[in-house]
């Protein structure tokens, strides 16, 4: 595999044959060529949409985040299908490993390109393009922060006091670096400067998506989405006031109601309502490559044969009533081999109706929804909990629940216990979305795997590799391995690799 970051050939832009919202462009241009017109740079708006929908939002940065925690157990007939994850068997020459990094810093190549490129197109350009050049920018400012947010989560240890001294991630504002002089290559930034990357990129994004109000359900980027950003930004920095005054302006703006009915919260997870949704991206039966599950519903031959099955204790976690737990899981019947039994499954992502194959499969294809309201409530709760305002927190947990929870009564809690139910709330809330294992590294917590519903469908049952596998919070596996091709070919970050690997 070639150098991941800086390498031309990978990278050098692949760009303005890219025509419609499904297609990944093929041909090389040089940055002089591909970038005259606002037709071009439309082109490339369209790829910064594409890479952030089908390999940064969706797919395996988000189930893998779920098999690597306490969420669901392997099945019997699971087939190994990720399971070097599942079994927390990390290697730095793993694709999943090496497709997020270069995805997220291919995001960041396309950005930097359309910065390089924009300001020579504004000087001639039309008021009204001039405006519409800033919302690219916008736009690519908020994909260069997420890009590398994502790799923090992941290949970073947590923002500590430690920051300006442990490890980030390479940054970069420029398109190429020069292939034959490896001097021009970039090392390991501290962690701090990672953050002050994103956050820069953030504020700018904030500025120039300003003109672009909230709407409910859109499928681009909004001043709304830029604050959704910055408050779970600040969450994971620890800046719990930031966050919780940031998310707090959110859900009390009234843009974004939160569902209450049966009938909406089943249109929105199984129709992409886009209800409750700060950003939700689009999709068409074309692109069939935006999903979630990860064989959770399995649905083959008139028989469910799920890869992975919900863990007891998220089943256990929620009141039966929970519009939740109605909509999310359903007691099924399943075929597993020679073993049988009926289990509640996760159908959190069951496929658009109006996304399915030809044949009339599901293929299990939804519109990805980023950014919600209800992390929002969550964040903002949290925020105010680890502020020291404890009655803060509870109002926004209780209105969260009381949206979920028909006949929902307010409670108080404070100190640990708010915590705790904070940190319940966001385990149901958002159940299968890639939060949980950040979450668990976020809060320096560690896991430990319980009891399966029915141990006759697990894979190596009672192992503690597999069913009840515990992780305290100092596993280096909770900070993921630098791609070894990456590794190999800057001389930059040798030696930078993660500890563990």
């Amino acid at each position: 595999m070639k150098k991941i970051l800086f390498s031309l050939c990978a990278l050098a832009m692949m760009l303005v044959s890219a025509c419609n919202l499904d297609l990944k462009p093929t041909s090389s241009i040089s940055t002089d060529e591909a970038l005259r017109s606002m037709d071009d740079a439309q082109k490339l708006r369209r790829d910064i949409y594409i890479t952030m929908r089908n390999s940064l939002t969706s797919g395996a940065p988000v189930y893998l985040m779920e098999l690597m925690s306490d969420s669901f157990h392997g099945s019997i007939t699971y087939g190994n299908r990720n399971g070097e994850y599942y079994k927390w068997e990390m290697r730095s020459t793993f694709g999943n490993v090496e497709s997020i990094w270069s995805s997220a810093y291919y995001l960041v190549m396309l950005a930097n390109f359309l910065e390089e490129g924009i300001p020579a197109l504004q000087a001639e350009a039309t008021t009204a393009e001039k405006a519409q050049y800033d919302v690219i920018l916008g736009e690519a400012a908020f994909s260069k922060a997420y890009a590398m947010f994502i790799l923090t989560e992941l290949f970073c240890k947590n923002y500590s006091s430690s920051a300006a001294s442990d490890y980030g991630v390479m940054l970069s504002d420029k398109t190429f670096a020069t292939p034959s002089d490896q001097s021009t290559y970039v090392g390991r930034s501290t962690l701090a400067e990672t953050y002050d990357y994103i956050e820069k990129n953030l504020t700018k994004a904030e500025q120039l998506l300003g003109s672009v109000p909230g709407e409910e359900g859109s499928i681009y980027l909004t001043a709304d989405a830029v604050k959704a950003m910055q408050a779970r930004v600040a969450l994971t920095k620890g800046e719990y006031a930031k966050a919780a005054g940031l998310a707090a302006a959110l859900a009390d703006g009234g843009r974004y109601p939160l569902l209450t009915s049966q009938e909406a919260f089943t249109a929105l997870w199984t129709n992409d309502s886009g209800k409750e949704c700060i950003t939700q991206f689009w999709s068409s039966i074309l692109s069939n490559a935006n999903t979630n599950d990860y064989g959770y519903i399995q649905f083959t031959g008139g028989l469910y044969a799920p890869n992975y099955i919900p863990e007891k204790w998220i089943v256990d976690a929620y009141d039966k009533n929970d519009l939740r737990f109605t909509t999310w899981f359903r007691r099924t019947p399943v075929n597993l081999g020679n073993f049988s039994g009926t289990v509640y499954l996760c159908f959190k992502f069951p496929g658009n109706p109006e996304l399915m194959a030809s044949t009339g499969a599901s293929t299990y294809v939804q519109k990805i929804k980023p950014f919600r309201i209800a992390e929002q409530y969550l964040i903002a709760a949290e925020g105010y909990a680890m502020a020291g305002q404890a009655e803060q927190a509870c109002t926004y947990l209780n209105r969260l629940r009381a949206s979920r929870i028909p006949g929902y009564a307010d409670r108080h809690y404070s100190g640990d216990e708010l915590m705790a139910q904070i940190k319940l709330e966001r385990a149901r809330e958002l159940y299968g979305e890639g939060f949980r294992f950040k979450d668990l590294k976020r809060w320096n917590q560690g896991f430990e795997r319980s009891e399966a519903q029915d141990k006759n469908l697990v894979i190596d049952a009672g192992s503690t590799y597999t069913e009840l596998m515990k992780r305290e919070a100092s596993d280096p596996f909770f900070v993921w391995p630098i791609p070894q091709a990456e590794i190999d070919s800057n001389p930059q970050i040798r030696g930078q690799q993660n500890a563990g690997y």
